[in-house]
């Protein structure tokens, strides 16, 4: 290799400015303006991530040693009231200054120098640009000549994003790796965060957003990232199958990858199979993902078994909120526990732990509002092409995090929601039978128009949850808000049935011989009920009891 580009000193990483103004920047210049950038920017959310990842894990490898829980809290009380820890970082990036020549001849970053096939082949820049689909080139953004060649910078964003986010399916089979079979690297699984559900804590700079999500590890000795590691070869490294820690999780090596360059940009890539993971080996090694329990797993390796929680993208985040706030599940869930699960179905992120125990400390206020933002891949069919990138965020205050009261009462009013729309559902059916029209989609159609209705309401709401907040007012203004919102939506759904629903049919009562009218009053009755029972308000009027309705 002849070019060279060091991630050092040269600009790559994509940042917003304060004026929201796109720039690109070296990874020392990332740290050294943190505080005047106001976040990373990226082609998609996952290349944001990815790179987040990997200033993080330099950040820990810069200021790695063993710690106590309250020397954990000085040392980032300390790095928040006065700035990233400069000095340490420096020092360290001075010392792995040449593992970050992305053209190095023996060991260039995160590649391997003399990667080939048998047939010296290469496998195509849209192997690593996610955005561009590989077999649906009329649906992208990028022209030929964008993907004909990269840049060195943007070359070295989609290589970092590829070892963490790439899909799984047949590579390109490398010479030296003993797993190749007639010419080809048969799969082995997504990149390393493919299936994470993954949580930033964003701040109000760089700086902030890198402290929050920045982990301290107990012992972060043996975490070594992978260039502290000897050189890579073609094959699977057998003397370290499972990452040690979060920084060598966060810049595990999925792939084994060489870009080729005509000396001035990127013309080509070869990308081979790297070291592939066992994700039940995990848990503990990723900071920043919910942890789900794994009967299926847990029986096959006959000890109990945490996943990865992904993320759903038919969902909003605030659906999915409980395992992400909640440290305990609530008691109807723990009674519906099988025997021999554990107690908890789901592992908040560590990350969340350690911001609650930093705000219980005073060096985080309790008050300090951040953003919380959801990203994920979701994969097609055998994880072998993209279905869609999860990007969410919600506006939240350390107190969120660190109150279990807060958290409980967000995922009840979250659940409140749901059972609302439920009710919305139930109304939709009733008027198709009204009508006697086709039902089927009519219920989907229900929720997608409840859960539109309600998002913006409950962002808001959850926005303004504090360690000031009364509990009880807040469910109360929640149950009262929401219910009047899907009740517009339930008005409307009476609207578009038609003069058919307002004269209705004859239904056959189930369970019985009996026959009942369904029209628009019927429906509507019965679904003014529903609201009432899944968000019941002080002032709704209390059922009569059995002695007063036998004296009525």
């Amino acid at each position: 290799m002849t070019s060279a580009f060091n991630l050092m000193d040269e600009p790559w990483i994509l940042a917003r400015e304060p004026d929201n103004r796109v720039v690109e920047v070296s990874i020392r210049d990332a740290f050294h303006r943190a505080t005047e950038l106001r976040a990373l920017a990226g082609e998609i959310p996952t290349q944001e991530a990815a790179i987040l990842r990997l200033l993080l894990a330099i950040v820990m490898r810069a200021t790695a040693r063993e710690r106590s829980d309250d020397e954990k809290v000085d040392d980032w009380g300390q790095w928040w009231s006065e700035g990233l820890p400069l000095d340490e970082i420096d020092s360290y990036l001075d010392q792995w200054h040449d593992r970050f020549d992305l053209f190095d001849d023996r060991a260039p970053f995160m590649q391997v120098a003399d990667l080939h096939t048998a047939k010296g082949g290469f496998s195509g820049l849209t192997k690593i640009i996610s955005e561009v689909p590989a077999n649906d080139k009329f649906f992208t953004t990028r022209d030929g000549a964008g993907i004909a060649s990269l840049s060195f910078a943007e070359a070295a964003r989609w290589l970092v994003h590829a070892h963490a986010f790439d899909v799984s399916g047949i590579k390109s089979g490398a010479v030296g790796d003993p797993r190749v079979k007639s010419g080809k690297g048969f799969p082995i699984g997504t990149g390393v965060s493919g299936p994470m559900g993954i949580v930033v804590v964003e701040g109000a700079n760089l700086s902030e957003t890198i402290l929050l999500n920045l982990f301290l590890e107990d012992d972060p000795e043996g975490d070594v990232p992978v260039w502290e590691r000897p050189a890579q070869g073609p094959a699977p490294d057998a003397q370290h199958p499972v990452p040690t820690g979060c920084a060598d999780l966060f810049t595990w090596q999925s792939r084994r990858a060489r870009l080729i360059t005509d000396g001035e940009r990127v013309t080509d890539v070869l990308l081979c199979n790297g070291d592939k993971v066992e994700w039940k080996d995990l848990l503990h090694k990723d900071s920043s993902t919910a942890w789900r329990f794994s009967a299926p797993q847990t029986k096959t390796a006959g000890q109990v078994v945490y996943m990865p929680r992904s993320h759903d993208a038919t969902k909003a985040m605030w659906r999915g909120l409980e395992p992400l706030l909640a440290r305990e599940p609530s008691p109807e869930d723990h009674h519906k526990r099988k025997p021999g699960e554990p107690d908890r179905q789901w592992l908040r992120p560590e990350i969340f732990e350690q911001l609650a125990m930093l705000t219980a400390d005073g060096v985080l206020p309790s008050a300090h509002m951040a953003r919380v933002r959801t990203i994920g891949m979701e994969y097609g069919p055998k994880a072998s092409s993209v279905s869609s990138v999860i990007d969410d965020a919600l506006p939240t205050s350390m107190a969120v995090l660190a109150d279990e009261q807060l958290a409980r009462l967000a995922v009840d009013c979250a659940r409140t929601a749901e059972g609302l729309v439920f009710a919305l559902q139930n109304l939709a059916t009733d008027l198709a039978t009204a009508t006697g029209s086709e039902a089927e989609g009519v219920r989907p159609h229900a929720a997608e128009a409840g859960f539109a209705s309600l998002d913006p309401d409950y962002r808001d709401w959850f926005s303004h949850l504090s360690s000031t907040t009364d509990i009880d007012g807040a469910r109360v203004a929640w149950r009262r808000r929401a219910r009047q919102v899907v009740r517009d939506v339930g008005r409307q759904l009476c609207r578009d049935a038609g003069p058919m629903a307002l004269t209705g049919r004859m239904i056959t009562v189930p369970n019985t011989e009996r026959e009942d009218l369904m029209d628009v009053a019927r429906a509507w009755q019965r679904f003014a009920s529903r609201l009432r029972t899944s968000a019941p308000l002080p002032d709704d009027p209390q059922p009569r009891s059995e002695t007063s309705s036998k004296e009525k």
